[in-house]
């Protein structure tokens, strides 16, 4: 696979800068053609007035903020992918909910590699749409990140699953470019089967067949949740990039209990790459 296309989701200008800056980056490293994609959810609050009809002037003032948000991050796009000579598209959506999201979702169907901001608060749903039903791998930019800079360390957080196999070889391109991988794999005791063990050196053995420095590393959560596990050796190998799959149980499950793919997402420090 290699990175021709990438998609660049742009939610506010709090978080648009870094964004943009790690996708246009990405788009220098690989020749890529880059798409901004704005999609504007407008759900009018049931405002009414005294004569129990809709508000208008609410209305109208909503759909107003709407336009501004939405030309304020054109022209964001516009400037910054004219300085760094990139070749460009911009496209904005916008509906109810449930139409933005299906928007937005039809636009990543027709790339490589999706770039987003970290989901935050009232923006999830739209996000995790993008991840589940787009079919294209996600890279999430954290909140707090303030310089886009190589993924140079690059941490595979690897449980033997379908999602992330899926996750290391949509990746490819990305880990091509780093100095080392390490296949990191945690290994609670009531496993019950040991796929994840099996199998990781098999993957860093066809990783290694391109190329790539890799290493592969095992261990034990100790009572800790695998998300603080994996968190910890993204601090502790010095990652630049994070790749895992997205949800191995049922989506409802994983918002019930609080799944590590959730988890990370709430609380990544890194940039996070996922596939479904």
């Amino acid at each position: 696979m290699t990175i021709k296309t990438i998609a660049v989701v742009l939610n506010d200008k709090e978080t648009a800068r870094i964004v943009l800056d790690v996708a246009l980056g990405l788009a220098a490293d690989h020749d890529a053609h880059v798409m901004g994609l704005h999609a504007e959810v407008i759900d009018p609050p049931p405002v009414m007035s005294p004569f129990d009809l809709p508000d208008s002037s609410v209305i109208a003032a909503i759909y107003e903020a709407a336009s501004t948000r939405r030309k304020e991050l054109e022209a964001m796009f516009n400037e910054a992918v004219r300085l760094s000579g990139a070749n460009s598209t911009w496209q904005a959506v916008r509906g109810t909910s449930g139409t933005a999201s299906q928007g937005l979702v039809d636009a990543c169907r027709t790339v490589d590699l999706v770039v987003a901001p970290q989901p935050g608060a009232g923006r999830v749903g739209e996000l995790d749409d993008v991840l589940f039903e787009s079919g294209r791998p996600v890279l999430f930019v954290p909140w707090i990140t303030r310089q886009a800079k190589p993924f140079k360390r690059v941490l595979v957080a690897w449980d033997g699953s379908r999602e992330s196999t899926r996750a290391i070889f949509d990746a490819l391109p990305l880990l091509k470019n780093a100095d080392e991988v390490e296949i990191f794999s945690v290994d609670p005791h009531d496993v019950s089967s040991p796929n994840a063990q099996l199998t990781s050196a098999g993957i860093a053995e066809a990783l290694a067949r391109h190329g790539l420095s890799v290493v592969t590393n095992t261990q034990d959560p100790e009572r800790l949740a695998v998300s603080a596990v994996i968190e910890n050796r993204c601090s502790d190998f010095a990652a630049d990039l994070l790749v895992m799959g997205a949800y191995s149980h049922a989506r409802i499950r994983e918002r019930l209990f609080g799944g590590v793919t959730h988890i990370l997402l709430q609380s990544m420090t890194v940039p996070v790459l996922m596939s479904r």
